[in-house]
């Protein structure tokens, strides 16, 4: 006997569209696109000028379809933030391991900023916005603040185990050196942003490397 097939889903003779995982994918395959727009239009346009509707079309679904994702215009900000730094310290970890000294191993972490820079530079762009707009909207420095946690760890974990090796004198302020090493590694991806220019970060980095290595500067005269 023949089974006739029918148009409606799930009817006998009709292969079932696989449930769940398929449209999990789907639904992560979309939450993932709306981060991407929303990260380069935040880079390019900054917080307020950037609406949901507009990255919810550059995306493909409707406005009204974004808020199955985020439930708010500063929650994706803080998404798209924390995504980032996710990729970056993420990066950073892997660039450091197998460096057994602090100034090896933060000229790995540079050379990895400077990397990630070239890759996407919607991440220098959209970090240089960033402290402007926490200060300018509450709502975000709100949401911002418990994920700057993984920042301050990363670099604070270094100095620790740097302590621990006695690479470091017995006076030297922790919390100087840590502050230090944050501001010049992303300063440095902030130079590519500010002047579009990637080589630029990647000559400043390389000039650092210079400095640690102790060839920077010519010998002294004779």
């Amino acid at each position: 006997m023949v089974v006739a097939e029918s148009s409606q889903p799930g009817a006998v003779g009709v292969p079932r569209r696989p449930r769940g995982r398929p449209r999990d994918q789907d639904s992560a395959a979309t939450r993932q696109k709306v981060l991407d727009v929303a990260r380069s239009m935040f880079a390019e346009s900054g917080y307020e000028a950037t609406t949901n509707r507009a990255i919810a079309e550059a995306s493909g679904i409707t406005p009204g379809a974004i808020y199955h994702y985020f439930d708010s215009k500063a929650e994706l900000y803080a998404a798209v933030y924390e995504e980032i730094y996710d990729r970056v310290f993420s990066s950073l970890e892997a660039a450091i391991a197998g460096h057994m000294t602090l100034l090896s191993q933060y000229a790995a972490a540079l050379v990895a900023v400077g990397e990630l820079n070239v890759q996407d530079p919607t991440l220098p762009a959209f970090d240089r916005g960033v402290a402007n707009e926490a200060t300018r909207h509450p709502e975000l420095a709100e949401l911002l603040r418990p994920l700057r946690r993984r920042n301050r760890t990363f670099f604070r974990r270094m100095i620790a185990e740097a302590v621990a090796r006695g690479e470091l004198a017995s006076d030297v302020d922790r919390r100087g050196l840590e502050d230090l090493l944050n501001a010049v590694a992303f300063g440095v991806a902030r130079v590519a942003a500010v002047t579009g220019d990637n080589r630029r970060a990647g000559a400043a980095v390389a000039t650092l490397q210079r400095f640690f290595d102790g060839t920077l500067m010519a010998p002294p005269p004779d």
